[in-house]
């Protein structure tokens, strides 16, 4: 992390004359200097520490919940009911613990790394973040870090960085294995091959089918993979629409219920009925998505409070004892069945 020194040194002039430029006292310095100053601060890329409790020996008691957006998606990301419950339970959890919490959001690394390194915080929960950028925040803040739902390159949970996270495959291939014991001979994966949870879910939805050999019917399995806007996922959605034939052999397995529920609004009018000319599953059982919808959607059920009470539970506890080594869990899931299928 480059110092008020090390510009100092570069711009030929004290540590003083730094500080007034960062801090707006322009009155005892030459605009040149302060042009000098300003360029070499963007250049060498200085952040000026913000947090509260900075210059105290003791912990600033305030803890960074940071998200990596999805490039593209133009809506606010608490809009999605999955981080509007797990930022809520993490910022109830961290006050009964004495502790305030600065959450932060981008579709850019950078910035999120520029303004983690800005505040003096005692450690970090980083959401959907891949195990390469956990590693290099690692690496760069020295804290303790925990993740939720960390998006693997490799083995699920073999990283430095602990995870919260969910046994998605299993998720994949309950599902899966219930659709085709329902008789449903075509299956649509809608939701994303590599990306996050996604993967593991899909796996686990491969599995079933391979499991399944002949006694499978002869079920087809295929992959939608869907866009990250909501103008993307119409262009989806439609691709189904034109793909499937409405018949009660056909499912739909979104990897979010909030997905399966736009589908379903999309159908409305349509004259297409819900199970009887096609079956929809989701994933997440989550009531916020839900809401007061007529469709009682079949769907594999997660606890959200769960993960973040874990994530903060850990992570106190490391801060709180250095010699405390951080633990991953992958919580369990189930099937919710209702009769959307």
């Amino acid at each position: 992390m480059v110092t008020i020194k090390e510009i100092a040194a570069r711009a030929g002039v004290s540590t003083a004359t730094v500080s007034n430029v960062l801090h707006g006292n322009l009155k005892k310095v030459s605009p040149a200097t302060v042009e000098k100053v300003r360029r070499l601060i963007d250049e060498m890329g200085y952040v000026q520490a913000q947090g509260p409790n900075t210059a105290q020996k003791g912990g600033s008691h305030l803890v960074a919940v940071i998200v990596q957006n999805q490039i593209g998606v133009k809506s606010s990301l608490l809009t999605d009911p999955f981080y509007g419950v797990v930022i809520g339970v993490i910022e109830q959890e961290l006050q009964k613990h004495g502790y305030y919490m600065l959450f932060y959001s981008s579709d850019s690394v950078d910035n999120i790394f520029k303004t983690i390194m800005g505040w003096n915080v005692d450690g970090v929960i980083a959401i959907s973040f891949s195990d390469v950028n956990c590693e290099k925040l690692n690496q760069m803040t020295r804290k303790p870090i925990i993740s939720i739902d960390c998006f693997y390159s490799g083995k699920q949970n073999q990283s430095s960085v602990p995870n919260i996270g969910l046994d998605d495959r299993m998720g994949g291939y309950l599902m899966t294995r219930h659709l085709m014991k329902l008789g449903y001979e075509s299956i649509y994966f809608c939701g994303y091959r590599n990306y996050g949870v996604d993967a593991w879910r899909w796996q686990g939805a491969q599995q079933a089918l391979e499991e399944a050999g002949e006694m499978g019917g002869g079920c087809k399995l295929k992959l939608i993979e869907l866009g990250v806007t909501a103008e993307e996922r119409e262009k989806s959605y439609r691709e189904i629409f034109r793909q499937m034939p409405f018949r009660s052999k056909t499912a739909l397995f979104f990897t979010a219920d909030i997905l399966a529920m736009e589908v379903y609004y999309s159908l409305l009018g349509s004259g297409v009925k819900i199970p009887d000319d096609v079956g929809i599953a989701g994933f997440d059982d989550n009531s916020e998505a839900i809401g007061f919808s007529i469709l009682r959607l079949t769907t594999v059920r997660q606890n959200f409070p769960a993960k973040a009470r874990l994530a903060v539970e850990e992570l106190v506890k490391a801060i709180e004892d250095p010699a405390y080594q951080m633990h991953s869990h992958l919580l369990p899931v189930s099937l919710v069945l209702r009769d959307s299928v």
